[in-house]
């Protein structure tokens, strides 16, 4: 009981405080004017956002050393939770406007990104007084619980050798297999099994060793190995995050400072794709990697349609809603459908069964895995409550037509789309501008929810290219209506232009699977 209490409640517990504690340690170095460098994503690009007094302003350093500078002073616009593809988890996503008026997005974690958003904001001020001697910058993560791992093998090994009852135990079996023995003490009321020389030790005789006190009362150490795992685990935690926050943090952020001010390194420019004016017949393949407009993602998509072996594509199965997909069935996948609920279950059978024989080790190793799930479920049903209400509040009202509007108060806007997907449970609505024509780019990507076609082994979706009436929920997701039926969506909307660079990636990725394989006729 105690264990599992300890693997359910306690490590979980003390795993958010410190992530917590380490950005509210990071917060209040930025206060300070201590370097602080923020593991972060600046338009797509990977790298840290370096806030760093031997600098002239925050500069963001991506993993290909290009330096780009993000003056103080601008405007927060918003904060936002950025969708990503087969994402585990998701980061808020941070549109920030320089000075001069350029829009940059940030991708972040959840209390970095309030930090940075009021910090940013903020007008810089003089510097005042003679320059001090730089502290320390502040310690990664890592390091940080690397010292707590240390710390806490150094508390349970004084608890032990200070509060544990210290006898002399009768071995009641040697087990040569493991180098054990079954040793009992108190008159035979105690028994445990513990390390020993399995070359010397014999039944009946003594040797010492530890009870150990609560909250594992009944279980006991050894005097000859354990003391020494203890100092070398103790001691090699102790030292790796020592190391880390002395000597290996401020030399990367030194590295980095070098890198940001050394000759060259200046903003990338980056150049608008050339776009191509005219459509490309559907027998072709587009040059995707240069262009992204609404010809060629349609010339994939009639492609993909056209050389696609398997499955087809029909339109869905007529219900009385007038959606896709139910939308009592669709909220409930919505508010439970994420993966978390295998490990869930996988966790708590081998729990209540021990069939691989895991012994007390299932206790803190499973229940960790499943405190983990279960926390993931809780925050995916948070999240997701409320996208519910809108959607199917959209989804009941109907379309209409785009001159009247929404009767639950929304407008729902003629748009131009792509319809792309990797696998039937994987299908997207690309949408364009209607008055930009072939050469628009893309504006919003939605997955939308799978759904069975009309006829037998097909999915059910629009047409390859088309129009819709999209209608934005105000919460992130879109509902769109082609051809009469709605089509619910899955997870929130992507905005090309908040990450165009991740945007991009995730396209390609879809639209790579619309190509033909080779040597098929």
């Amino acid at each position: 009981m105690i264990s599992s209490f300890l693997a359910m409640v306690v490590f979980p517990l003390v795993t958010a405080v410190m992530i917590r504690w380490a950005a509210a340690r990071r917060r209040r170095g930025l206060t300070a004017g201590r370097a602080v460098h923020f593991r972060c994503r600046l338009d797509g690009r990977r790298g840290r956002l370096l806030a760093d007094p031997r600098l002239d302003g925050p500069v963001f350093l991506d993993r290909s050393g290009r330096a780009t500078a993000v003056p103080r002073g601008g405007t927060a616009l918003d904060a936002t939770v950025a969708t990503r593809a087969h994402a585990t988890f998701e980061k808020v996503g941070l549109r920030y406007r320089t000075p001069e008026g350029r829009l940059v997005s940030l991708g972040l974690g959840t209390h970095d990104a309030r930090t940075l958003g009021s910090w940013l904001a903020e007008h810089p001020r003089p510097a005042t007084g003679a320059a001090r001697r730089l502290p320390v910058p502040s310690a990664p993560l890592w390091a940080v619980l690397a010292l707590t791992g240390a710390l806490f093998v150094g508390l349970a090994a004084v608890d032990v050798a200070l509060l544990g009852q210290h006898t002399n135990a009768e071995i009641v079996q040697v087990n040569r297999d493991d180098d054990s023995c079954a040793v009992r003490w108190d008159g035979g009321a105690q028994q445990a099994t513990v390390d020993c020389d399995t070359a010397t030790a014999r039944p009946g005789s003594r040797i010492p060793l530890i009870a150990v006190p609560w909250p594992f009362l009944g279980e006991a150490v050894d005097t000859r190995t354990t003391p020494t795992v203890a100092a070398v685990l103790g001691g090699g935690l102790g030292l790796l995050g020592l190391g880390g926050a002395l000597v290996v943090n401020p030399l990367a952020c030194a590295r980095r400072v070098r890198l940001a001010r050394r000759p060259g390194a200046a903003d990338p420019v980056i150049l608008p794709p050339e776009l191509r004016g005219g459509a490309v017949h559907e027998d072709e393949w587009p040059p995707l990697e240069h262009d992204l407009s609404y010809a060629n993602l349609a010339a994939a998509a009639l492609h993909g349609d056209r050389h696609r072996a398997g499955f087809g594509v029909t339109p869905p199965r007529p219900r009385r809603s007038g959606t896709s997909v139910p939308p009592s069935g669709w909220a409930l996948f919505t508010l439970l459908g994420t993966g978390a609920w295998l490990p869930l279950v996988a966790c708590t059978a081998g729990i209540l069964d021990d069939r691989f024989h895991l012994g007390h080790w299932r206790y803190p190793v499973l229940g960790t895995i499943g405190v983990a799930a279960l926390a993931r479920i809780g925050w995916f049903v948070t999240d997701r409550s409320g996208l519910c209400g809108p959607v199917l509040r959209a989804a009941r009202a109907g379309a209409g037509s785009p001159e009247n509007g929404d009767a639950s108060g929304g407008e729902w806007r003629p748009m131009r789309y792509v319809r792309l997907f990797r696998s039937p449970g994987e299908m997207v609505l690309v949408l364009f501008r209607s008055e930009n024509g072939e050469v628009a780019a893309p504006l919003y990507v939605q997955q939308i929810a799978r759904s069975g076609g009309r006829k037998r082994r097909t999915v059910g979706g629009p047409a390859p290219v088309g129009e819709a009436l999209v209608h934005d929920t105000g919460v992130g997701p879109l509902v769109c209506q082609i051809d009469g039926v709605r089509y619910l969506p899955i997870g929130r909307a992507v905005e090309a232009a908040a990450d165009p660079a991740r945007t991009r990636r995730h396209l390609l990725d879809i639209a790579g699977s619309h190509r033909r394989a080779i040597g098929r006729t």
